[in-house]
């Protein structure tokens, strides 16, 4: 029996140094593999017989999705839609200025005809440069060359063309993105360029461009002349009636005084004047030379002295009428201020009536010149080649961008997956 149980210790201690043995072997294997892996989680876990973690898994599903999508998906779609799908755009350009008469007319005879600075012609460019990105010349070519239906064409690519049923706002954003206004500071050139899907296209609509626009400049010069002509005939209209009250002023003022000249009434009072005083002279000198034979209550005498005494009568009326000592009736001296302010009145209102007969007939004269006018010294050029889009700048600028935009996602995955393991 002792023997047999010695037997069995003897085995059992041989077992268990068996399985260490095992367990060593193991762990020696891990140990070089671990050592001859490198440094990946994922290569790691595969190394030891592990699985990996939600976030592991996670993280590298999500780096396929987004080099998938934005790596490759998005230049694969700008390479098959600038290299083979996107349509072809002509550009064609002009180049006009808007210029004034003011050189012919001169600055000081405009302004006196028109009252209008010169600054403000100057304006007329910005006018000009404000329409051709206007709803208003929208709806001018859409009559003339019927601009939605040249954009909108099936055979342009969808992304490019006018879209159908566009409302007003969008097709308005759409023109601003096929035309390009520029103005040169220094000499006032305004340069048009206008982008189409073909070189006819782009040429007839420039053309259309140049004849609104024209119209427009057209438009302002009559508006302008028209107010310039209404304030003349109005203030010819002011002045044909204060003309009118000046002459029905005068008028009243002779009939009231009962003469039609001052000084032809005061020649004609003076004149009575001295030819009374010397009437009464000699009846005074007969008076006194008969005085000396003739008593002075004689019959004679007494006719003497009542002639004298009508002639004073007389000379006193005539005074009167003169300086004005009567005062049931005006004086010549009264009347006189009367009739010198209404005839000056009347001085004053022909004098602004000439003038403002003058200026109208001035300012119609000035009228059939074109004081503003649109000069086109560059015709709208024909595209012998499409410009755009910059299907080789596209494709570059995206592969570079979408590369940013991939290892800036990638590096954020990164320091995410870091912050979770922690």
């Amino acid at each position: 029996m002792e023997q047999v149980s010695e037997k069995n210790g003897d085995d059992s201690g041989r077992g268990a140094l068996q399985r260490s043995r095992d367990v060593a072997a193991r762990l020696s294997v891990s140990a070089r593999k671990l050592r001859f892996s490198t440094s990946s989680s994922s290569q790691l876990f595969k190394a030891v017989g592990l699985k990996k973690r939600l976030s592991e898994r996670l993280f590298a599903v999500t780096s396929i999705v987004l080099t998938v999508i934005i790596l490759f998906g998005s230049n694969s779609l700008s390479v098959v839609y600038y290299g083979f799908l996107a349509s072809d755009q002509y550009q064609s350009e002009a180049r006009f200025t808007v210029r004034s008469a003011m050189a012919a007319l001169g600055k000081d005879q405009l302004a006196k005809v028109t009252g209008i600075p010169s600054a403000k012609i100057v304006q007329d460019t910005q006018i000009v440069t404000n329409y051709i990105h206007s709803r208003e010349i929208i709806d001018y070519l859409e009559k003339k060359i019927s601009l939605r239906t040249i954009y909108s064409n099936p055979s342009i690519d969808y992304q490019s063309r006018l879209k159908d049923g566009a409302k007003a706002e969008e097709i308005l954003e759409y023109w601003v993105h096929m035309v390009t206004v520029k103005v040169s500071p220094s000499s006032g050139i305004i340069t048009v360029t206008v982008r189409a899907f073909s070189p006819d296209d782009a040429k007839n609509i420039l053309q259309a461009v140049i004849k609104a626009s024209e119209n427009t400049v057209n438009d302002v010069n009559k508006r302008m002349w028209q107010d310039v002509i209404a304030t003349a005939e109005a203030n010819l209209n002011n002045a044909t009636e204060n003309l009118q009250s000046a002459q029905a002023s005068l008028q009243s003022a002779r009939q009231a005084g009962g003469i039609l000249d001052v000084a032809s009434a005061a020649q004609l009072l003076g004149n009575l004047t001295v030819k009374i005083e010397a009437e009464k002279m000699k009846l005074e000198q007969r008076y006194d030379s008969n005085l000396v034979n003739i008593s002075s209550e004689a019959p004679q005498m007494k006719v003497l002295r009542n002639e004298i005494s009508s002639k004073e009568k007389q000379l006193a009326d005539l005074s009167s009428q003169l300086a004005g000592t009567s005062e049931s009736n005006k004086s010549l001296a009264n009347i006189s201020v009367d009739l010198s302010q209404a005839e000056l009145n009347l001085s004053l209102g022909q004098k602004q009536f000439a003038s403002s007969v003058g200026t109208l007939e001035q300012v119609q004269f000035v009228s059939r010149q074109q004081l503003l006018y649109l000069d086109a010294f560059l015709q709208p050029t024909y595209a012998d080649s499409s410009e755009y889009p910059k299907r080789g700048l596209w494709i570059t600028a995206i592969a570079i961008l979408s590369l940013l935009l991939w290892a800036t996602l990638l590096g954020v995955l990164s320091m995410l997956r870091t912050h979770l393991i922690q």
